[in-house]
């Protein structure tokens, strides 16, 4: 059976402390403007699907108290590791979606940057709900959505799931998950009525703040 968890432990287990330059790859573009715009000094994030953690990084260095979680363990491992060497401060727990482990109401801001794409739809329902149960009240959550077209070319190596999902069973992408969303069902899933602003980049990845 497929396990989505090996997919990303995979990947995050190579990943070298000593050459790992995050100055190369930079925090997400909209990230920037999040902190720009909608968060205060200060302020509590969680970043959700935090990976190898160069948007952590970016949260810590602006003096933010940054939490992470993801579900692989490896790219935590990196994450701690990286922030102990530098010496940051950041709490880095392994978790999924649908059950974060924090209580109620206790971030201002939650980013959650391409990864809900990698989720069941079901499950990113659950996450919203999740995620609303952290932030606190006034709080602002930023989403981003791949591209709809994303991987067209390898769709041969995937398995259709009943909610329009795929899940890839070879190839070098074995074990992702990827729901392709059309804005109609972004906007059902964050609810209409919840939308700050919904945007789309050139290149097609669409960038919701919501609360």
């Amino acid at each position: 059976m497929i396990n989505p968890r090996d997919y990303w432990e995979e990947g995050f287990k190579n990943l070298k402390l000593q050459v790992y330059d995050f100055s190369k790859y930079g925090p997400a573009i909209c990230l920037v403007k999040f902190c720009d715009n909608y968060l205060g000094s200060g302020s509590s994030i969680l970043d959700l699907g935090c990976g190898a953690g160069r948007n952590a990084y970016y949260l810590s260095q602006r003096g933010y108290k940054v939490y992470g979680l993801d579900i692989a363990h490896s790219g935590l491992s990196f994450s701690k590791k990286l922030f102990n060497r530098l010496g940051l401060d950041g709490i880095f727990v392994q978790g999924s979606f649908d059950t974060i482990p924090f209580c109620n109401h206790c971030f201002s801001g939650i980013i959650c940057i391409a990864a809900l794409d990698h989720a069941l739809y079901n499950t990113a329902r659950l996450a919203m709900s999740e995620m609303r149960r952290v932030l606190k009240p006034n709080g602002v959550i930023l989403l981003t959505f791949d591209p709809e077209d994303t991987d067209e070319d390898i769709l041969d190596e995937a398995k259709v799931l009943s909610d329009g999902t795929l899940e890839f069973f070879k190839g070098k992408q074995k074990g992702l998950i990827f729901h392709r969303y059309k804005d109609l069902e972004i906007n059902e899933l964050v609810g209409e009525e919840n939308i700050i602003s919904f945007e789309r980049t050139e290149k097609g990845t669409r960038i919701v703040i919501c609360r």
